[in-house]
């Protein structure tokens, strides 16, 4: 697959699945690994004789109860990395841990798992965290070692707060009035294009139970802050990385609440309402490198909701009764009130020194511009009923919400509420009531706030359950994957010998399978012509196959220059006379990268993860479908070559298709399944690229399907693999994967030891039961806006 590596930024990863319990009281941390038994640890040193050496921080002086699933990242991009790899076999739950240190007693009930988890973090940047560091003579063995990870849980659960549900509530915590209600973040892809503006589907971000809201965008759009309440009453900031998905609160703070953040430009700080100790709500600066919090204005409360015209203006909503509109200024203590009985929808207009803000007392409410240095203010539009947040896409263009549509405004269209015009409906999405609005600086994302639709029973898939026997054999998985990913393979370059070397085990696997042979001439092989290109062995820059348009134009070359390739294609016919012409697709590209220069000495590029492991998937479903009754439609399994050098396998079968395209209904692409995912959920579960788009995702999980949407939609993975060409054309077409951003990508390293089997097999067992569904049940279809425009010639 066609994905980026990790920058060297540290990364921790906590995944959560239980595995074991205790509740002994008073347990130091190593007697308290010890209790789960079976559990072990390995410490390898990756660089130096440096060890960890983590000890419960000071700041860990009261008790804090902790509940629910954790998954983020603590980073620092120190240019000098302290470099250790932990490697946990077996999580852990524990509830009473006291980290060697009397009466200070840390409650928690989470599960904690840590693998193959880097942590290539400067020393200074773990002290910062509130994490001393020593050094020991030697690298980490055993008890140590468990020392080390239970420590360091501890200390990123209660020092780092890592993400984790909230503390326990405790007397003194401002509270909201009411619990918080239930709100989702969501990711809506936006294309801006002259006066054009096109929405794409929205893809929940949050995704938890609880209250999620009031996003805004980092500067440089790679991230989103929002505020979270995790049912107990107390409020943080968080922010998730829109590569990565991980998500992590930008400080937790006790006994305050903050909310409405808005990055500063130089992306160093966030300026958020705090809720005091004392329940005062201020304007307050919280600098992202962990440094002292500052109010703004002491003497202006309470505020709700604020925007920043300039440097040193602050244009403020100021609850009361009514609520005002008071201008600010830094050096001066109090605010001028501008206007009254005003909405909590501000914002600075891009492009402009002026601020939008929504008048009320009448009806209809009215967006209104205000000219801080002039004072002047003027009408802008009057609102649609029922809606008051707006966002600006630039100086000129508004949007709103309005139940499950998004409106959008031009300046000049008019001031009546006929002038919003429909952006798009989003009720196919089961989303209602959107509220919260805000568009990255970039103008590709739009974030919006909406509450989700309880699905009834009725609207669950009625396709029939699966009906093989639910088998999949782990002893068969290890053993293909021992073979696909072997040296001798070299790596499979496509156009070389270990590629050839592996379309002979893939013949051989799929006639074992009892799969129907579905290439040319009867046999399992989609020949494609190539030309060499200075050497088909050679893999750096441009010195690789290259694909030509026909065999007539192959024939054309010199017998030197030419090579072939080819996919890998077998077919279980459909047994229903009505259906057994459409055809369900199953790919995985089955070529890597070959042989590169060495990384400790290792040259070959196995390509376990990428992709022998969803090649073996193919192979395994095969053989569980065919040992079950025949399904309705026509199944066709093809091991795509080429995805790694341009995708022109792909490109061949779309100009060749074995079977009709038309007749296609869907394409599901399994592309790294090896390890697990911690944001989809750990062991045995998987996401789906693209979840949004269409039907296939909830025509899935309606059925039982361990299947979440992709965790990391800044990565945009779902136009990065072979289903993109496939989707461009018509077909709902979408990458299955349980990729980690952890597992070695593109490395020596990525070789059959690093397979997590267990968790593999699971994998290839639902995704059985999801192409058997979707041979025998009804077929996927897009969303609107769902489908991806084909590539401009």
């Amino acid at each position: 697959m066609s994905w980026p590596t990790l920058s060297r930024a540290s990364t921790v990863s906590v995944r959560s699945w239980p595995a074991c319990k205790f509740t002994e009281a008073g347990l130091t941390i190593k007697d308290a690994m010890r209790a789960c038994e079976g559990s072990t640890i390995g410490a390898t040193p990756l660089s130096s004789r440096q060890a960890l050496s983590i000890n419960a921080p000071s700041t860990i002086g009261h008790s804090a109860r902790r509940t629910g699933r954790m998954a983020d990242s603590v980073r620092d991009r120190s240019p000098v990395p302290w470099r250790r790899k932990l490697v946990i076999e077996r999580s852990l739950v524990p509830q009473t841990l006291s980290p060697q240190r009397p009466r200070r007693t840390l409650e928690a009930i989470a599960s904690f798992t840590f693998s193959s988890v880097t942590l290539p973090m400067s020393r200074a940047a773990v002290e910062k965290s509130g994490v001393r560091v020593g050094r020991r003579p030697s690298a980490l063995r055993h008890t140590s070692a468990l020392t080390c990870f239970a420590t360091l849980a501890a200390t990123w659960v209660v020092a780092a707060s890592a993400v984790a549900e909230p503390l326990k509530a405790q007397p003194g915590i401002p509270r909201t009035s009411t619990p918080a209600p239930e709100a989702e973040v969501y990711l809506v892809p936006l294309t801006v294009r002259g006066d054009t503006i096109r929405i794409g589907v929205p893809a929940n971000l949050t995704r938890r139970a609880g209250y999620d809201n009031q996003p805004a965008f980092a500067a440089d759009s790679r991230s989103l802050f929002y505020t979270s309440n995790r049912g107990d009453g107390h409020t943080d900031i968080y922010r998730t990385d829109l590569s990565t998905g991980l998500s992590v609160p930008v400080r937790r703070t006790m006994p305050e609440s903050e909310y409405s953040a808005m990055p500063t430009g130089d992306g160093k700080a966030i300026t958020v309402i705090r809720v005091e100790a004392d329940s005062t709500q201020r304007l307050w600066q919280l600098p992202l490198d962990g440094g002292e919090a500052r109010v703004l204005f002491p003497e202006i409360k309470p505020v709700g909701y604020f925007a920043q015209p300039n440097d040193s203006t602050w244009a403020l909503f100021v609850l009361g009764t009514p609520a005002t509109l008071q201008l600010a200024h830094h050096g001066r203590g109090t605010g001028e009130v501008l206007a009254r009985d005003i909405g909590r929808s501000l914002h600075r207009i891009p492009g402009t020194n002026a601020v939008s803000f929504v008048q009320k007392g009448s009806t209809p409410w009215r967006v209104m511009r205000l000219d801080p240095d002039t004072r002047r203010i003027e009408p802008l539009v009057e609102l649609p009923t029922g809606s008051e947040d707006v966002t600006w896409v630039d100086s000129t263009t508004l949007l709103v919400g309005s139940d499950t549509r998004l409106l959008r405004w031009s300046r000049g269209s008019g001031t009546g509420v006929s002038a919003w015009q429909s952006l798009g409906d989003v009720g196919f999405a089961h989303l209602h009531h959107i509220s919260r609005l805000a568009v990255s600086a970039n103008r590709q994302w739009l974030a919006m706030v909406a509450e989700a639709t309880p699905r009834s029973a009725a609207s669950a898939s009625r396709s029939p359950a699966a009906t093989y026997v639910d088998r999949i054999d782990a002893a068969s998985v290890r053993r293909g994957i021992n073979i696909l990913a072997a040296d001798s393979m070299e790596g499979r370059m496509t156009g070389s010998r270990g590629m050839e070397r592996a379309a002979r085990y893939l013949e051989s696997a799929y006639k074992a399978a009892g799969l129907v042979p579905a290439g040319d001439s009867g046999t399992y092989r989609q020949h494609i012509p190539l030309r060499k290109a200075q050497g088909p062995n050679q893999v750096s820059g441009r010195e690789r196959p290259a694909p030509v348009e026909s065999w007539a134009q192959w024939n054309t070359l010199p017998a030197a220059d030419r090579l072939r390739t080819q996919n890998i294609a077998g077919l279980i016919v459909g047994s229903d006379p009505a259906l057994r012409d459409e055809v369900v697709l199953v790919t995985a590209h089955y070529d890597h990268i070959g042989v590169r220069a060495p990384v400790d000495g290792d040259s070959i590029n196995n390509g376990a993860d990428d992709d022998a492991s969803g090649n073996i998937a193919l192979i395994e479903i095969a053989k569980a479908l065919r040992s079950g009754p025949r399904p309705k439609r026509t199944i066709l399994f093809v091991a795509i070559t080429g995805e790694e050098v341009g995708g022109f396998g792909t490109q061949w079968y779309l100009r060749h298709p074995i079977r009709p395209l038309d007749k296609t209904v869907v394409d599901l692409n399994i592309e790294m399944i090896g390890n697990a995912d911690s944001l989809a959920g750990g062991k045995g579960k998987a996401w789906l690229t693209g979840y949004e788009r269409s039907t296939l995702g909830d025509l899935l999980a309606d059925n039982g399907i361990p299947l979440v949407p992709d965790p990391r939609p800044g990565q945009s993975f779902f136009t990065r693999s072979d289903n993109a060409a496939f989707a461009r054309i018509g077909i709902p077409a979408h990458s299955l994967s349980s990729y980690n951003l952890i597992t070695p990508y593109h490395s020596p390293k990525d070789e059959p030891s690093v397979i997590d089997v267990e968790h593999m097999t699971q994998v290839i067992a639902a995704t059985a039961r999801a192409v058997r569904l979707l041979a025998d049940g009804d077929r996927p279809i897009w969303h609107p806006g769902g489908q991806p425009e084909a590539r401009r010639r």
